[in-house]
């Protein structure tokens, strides 16, 4: 009985061992010598680890959303929204399947009236819906974009390499 409980104890240890690699290397495995690997990987990490973004609701609503962008265990490129109520008490997760970025997005009624052009706007096709976010910068806007779109790119590289 001693054995089994110490096997088990050492099997959970090196799950969550695994796991933790995982996630510390994860966006770091396509670094390589020349710049255009560095900057994909960048932004890979970039929308790996997240960021604040604003995001516009269905009736117009805006709302601060931590947001990340992954590969989950099905091979589907993932929008993680995550936000807090009541001064953190609660925490709100949404997940979307990504279907494709929209970097169209037109300015949103309201914002873009104080005369700040240093503002972005994108959007996130799900297969419910469009999600609009604002960035603060342009060069926000284009990491985003662009990490969201090299892991649309590594995901069909992927499950291209899985299939054969």
């Amino acid at each position: 009985m001693a054995l089994t409980a110490g096997a088990a104890t050492a099997l959970r240890a090196a799950a969550i061992l695994g796991a933790r690699m995982k996630k510390e290397t994860n966006g770091g495995v396509l670094i390589g010598d020349d710049k255009e690997a560095e900057g994909c990987s960048s932004a890979l990490a970039f929308v790996y680890r997240g960021g604040e973004l604003l995001k516009r609701t269905r009736k117009g609503d805006l709302h601060w959303k931590q947001v990340s962008v992954c590969i989950n265990s099905y091979w589907q490129v993932v929008v993680k929204m995550k936000s807090r109520c009541i001064a953190g008490t609660f925490v709100k997760k949404k997940k979307g399947a990504v279907v494709e970025v929209c970097s169209d997005v037109p300015p949103w009624p309201g914002r873009g009236e104080d005369g700040s052009s240093s503002r972005a706007y994108f959007g996130i096709r799900t297969l419910e819906r469009l999600i609009e976010f604002e960035c603060r910068s342009k060069c926000e806007k284009e990491m985003w974009l662009d990490g969201i779109m090299q892991t649309i790119r590594l995901r069909a590289n992927m499950s291209s390499a899985m299939s054969v």
